[in-house]
């Protein structure tokens, strides 16, 4: 567990009682964690359990709660697809993941979609848990804050007038308006100015850069002038401003006036390296936390090679040497061999397939969709068909590929649970923008109406929406389902 800010006693409030909501479907887990948050020093007011996500929408209508402690492993909800959820229905309440061991990469990807840190269950005591909350509230309402003043400085920059200014180049004089006074502390004997006023206002370091990109505007006649550079108020101090002006050019193509205005941005400049560090830290964050599951899971595989498939081999080299040595039956020796052979090598492609990424690996959308059609079709429970039309010059990122493959592995899901259809079909295609996928069953189907707070729909949505997408579902009662979906390339 790795926190990147430092907690200070002013950071939150610990005498004032927080309200819990903890998503956690294991019962010896809740209680664990409701003994932790007893024995922590930090006042609890309210805990409310739940054991699923389709009752969070009833639940937040009366309370409301400063934190929530979320499993990844719900019964109805999964993954990502959980902190989607809880991140729509609660957007300003902060996430804290509870993750086992196996999902350990799923949490580092949590965080990046918003959820505030992590802890891995039984690896935390009580002081951990209370440090854990207070650091994820803190973190919440400073992002909070930034977002906000950032907004807030939008609306008063475009509400308040800008410092205008009208420069005479066939006499090197110009005019400032009003908001030299308001804004940089001038009087109104500084109203009027001339180059050297001007220039020597720029801050030395930025001084020869706006001279030259201004010169260059007057060369090569080009009438929209802008720049960026610090600017000196009155009392000494700088600024940070961007000017842009219009330039007016005489008959014999000389410079005569340039119009314009200068605009003070030093607070949204302080809020961008203040959102920069918030960024920063998010990622030291994701990385860090990166590192500890790679060095969990490799603490994981030697464990496992050593306590179980290297106990296998030897066994298997001790009957290989009893059959040199022509000692005990050759049969059953080679039989038994052959035997413990075949499950190391089904351990070792189990352990392979635990160290897959969050991805398809190396092979395409295609071939996954076509490996699970296949196995559908194998059960014998349905026929299922796939069309795939899509034009292979036109490339998906691995992210939106592995997106896309969940949503028809969650599709197949519903219809071999619910749907009772004989019949499925798949079908991919892509015009030049987007790529279309429809997933239709002659099942008994739905009403939408019912069927539309489901979390199996509402996780299919979260996906597509996160990238954009749109989703329509065609199904009534006794007419199959239809899923059209769109996501843009």
């Amino acid at each position: 567990m790795c926190n990147c800010q430092k907690l200070t006693d002013e950071m939150i409030d610990t005498n004032t009682p927080i309200t819990l909501l903890i998503l956690e479907d294991n019962a010896g887990d809740y209680i664990l964690l409701k003994e932790l948050l007893e024995q922590m020093a930090l006042p609890v007011k309210k805990i409310v359990h739940a054991v699923n996500m389709d009752v969070v929408p009833s639940l937040i209508k009366n309370t409301v709660f400063d934190l929530v402690l979320l499993d990844l492993s719900l019964p109805d909800s999964s993954g990502v697809d959980s902190v989607i959820t809880v991140d729509r229905l609660l957007p300003q309440t902060p996430i804290v993941v509870l993750s086992g061991l196996s999902s350990l990469e799923v949490a580092v990807e949590t965080i990046s979609l918003g959820a505030q840190d992590y802890l891995v269950k039984g690896e935390f005591d009580e002081k951990l848990l209370m440090k854990t909350i207070q650091h994820s509230i803190e973190r919440k309402k400073t992002l909070d804050k930034l977002h906000f003043s950032n907004q807030r400085y939008e609306f008063i920059n475009k509400a308040t007038l800008d410092t205008t200014w009208d420069w005479n180049f066939e006499n090197n004089k110009g005019q400032w308006g009003a908001g030299i006074i308001r804004t940089f502390g001038y009087s109104e004997k500084d109203l009027l100015f001339d180059w050297d006023m001007w220039n020597n206002s720029i801050h030395p370091d930025d001084r020869k850069r706006v001279a030259g990109n201004l010169k260059y505007h007057l060369e090569n006649h080009l009438r929209n002038w802008q720049d960026e550079y610090r600017f000196r108020t009155a009392d000494g101090n700088y600024k940070d401003v961007f000017s842009r002006g219009y330039l007016l050019f005489s008959n014999n193509g000389a410079p005569s006036r340039m119009f314009g205005s200068t605009t003070d941005v030093t607070d949204r400049k302080k809020l961008e390296k203040e959102l920069a560090l918030q960024q920063l830290n998010q990622q030291k964050l994701i990385t860090e936390t990166t590192i500890q599951a790679q060095e969990k899971q490799r603490n994981e595989i030697g464990k496992e090679l050593h306590d179980n498939i290297n106990q296998i081999l030897a066994t298997v080299k001790i009957y290989l040497g009893l059959l040199k040595n022509n000692k005990g039956d050759t049969s059953e020796l080679l039989d038994k061999s052959y035997e413990y052979v075949n499950e190391a090598i089904e351990e070792i492609r189990k352990l392979s397939k635990s160290l897959v990424s969050p991805s398809l690996g190396n092979i395409t959308l295609r071939q996954a969709v076509e490996d699970l059609v296949h196995e559908v079709n194998m059960t014998n429970e349905l026929t299922m068909s796939l069309i795939y039309s899509v034009d292979p010059a036109l490339k998906i990122d691995n992210k939106k590929e592995l997106m896309i493959y969940r949503i028809v592995q969650e599709q197949i899901n519903n219809i071999l649970k619910h749907s009772h259809a004989t019949k499925a079909d798949i079908e991919f295609k892509s015009d030049a923008a987007n790529l279309h996928l429809t997933i239709s069953d002659n099942g008994i189907g739905f009403d939408k109406k019912e069927r539309s707070k489901g979390i199996g729909l509402q996780n299919i949505s979260s996906r597509v929406e996160f990238y954009s997408g749109q989703i329509n579902i065609l199904s009534s009662p006794g007419s199959g389902c239809k899923f059209e979906i769109m996501i843009p390339y």
